[in-house]
């Protein structure tokens, strides 16, 4: 790889980072002691009252899990259940006083995670919490350091790239930008977020550096530059990582 050595992919490092845990609770002793609870055994953890403030967290965020109580207000939980579905496929663990045949059924539509019903012992949510991340690790490769799909090989560990089996040569600053984009897949990434996140703050604002780094991408990964499938442009929002 050219450039100025290989940078590990957003939410990887030698030590990897503790996953991070959006708690959208009402009742605030609960969420305390969901906080504490998930601290203690190795996660690290925010939280929201209410829904509006649990969406614009996760949007802000980016948490690997959700713990999402049924009862919050200003934005119901159903609500909100289908308003971070549409924007990612982030684990969601649903917690609630109770459990009907309707919610299981709309739980599973919604591709919830898991279904905990009030009350339970962070023991509890804490298993369900590793099981569902394992399999979502397992989904994505090898313990989560290889990403493949639609021709497309990413080793997070030797920081190498193939497409359709060809090694390809990626700059440090190209290999750090397809990260970000690809561990954010599905993520509708802005000009300002790529630059903060890829380059550093100092640089927000500089809108035609992306666009030239996309171009450069582009002429690398995708089978026909002209007419992308991978990285894909969202006019007046930015781009977001679809393969």
């Amino acid at each position: 790889m050219n450039g100025a050595g290989p940078t590990l992919p957003f939410g990887t490092s030698p030590v990897a980072a503790n996953p991070l845990a959006l708690i959208v609770e009402g009742d605030p002793a609960e969420g305390a002691r969901l906080s504490q609870g998930l601290e203690a055994t190795g996660y690290d953890t925010e939280l929201a009252a209410d829904g509006l403030a649990g969406l614009r967290q996760f949007f802000n965020s980016h948490p690997d899990v959700v713990v999402l109580s049924l009862d919050v207000t200003k934005l119901p939980g159903w609500d909100l259940v289908e308003r971070i579905r549409t924007l990612a496929g982030t684990p969601i663990v649903i917690t609630s006083s109770e459990a009907t045949v309707g919610s299981l059924q709309r739980g599973f539509d919604l591709q919830v995670d898991a279904f905990l019903v009030k009350p339970f012992e962070i023991e509890e949510l804490v298993a369900r919490l590793n099981a569902v991340r394992e399999r979502k690790t397992g989904e994505s490769g090898r313990r989560g350091w290889l990403f493949q799909r639609n021709g497309l090989t990413i080793d997070w560990r030797s920081c190498e790239v193939h497409v359709r089996g060809k090694p390809v040569r990626l700059t440090s600053t190209e290999f750090k930008l397809l990260s970000y984009l690809v561990q954010r897949k599905g993520w509708v990434l802005s000009h300002d977020q790529i630059l903060s996140e890829v380059w550093g703050p100092e640089y927000v604002g500089e809108k035609d550096r992306v666009k030239l780094y996309v171009w450069y991408l582009r002429q690398k990964i995708e089978e026909d530059p002209s007419h992308p499938k991978l990285i894909l442009t969202k006019r007046g929002l930015g781009y977001t990582f679809s393969g």
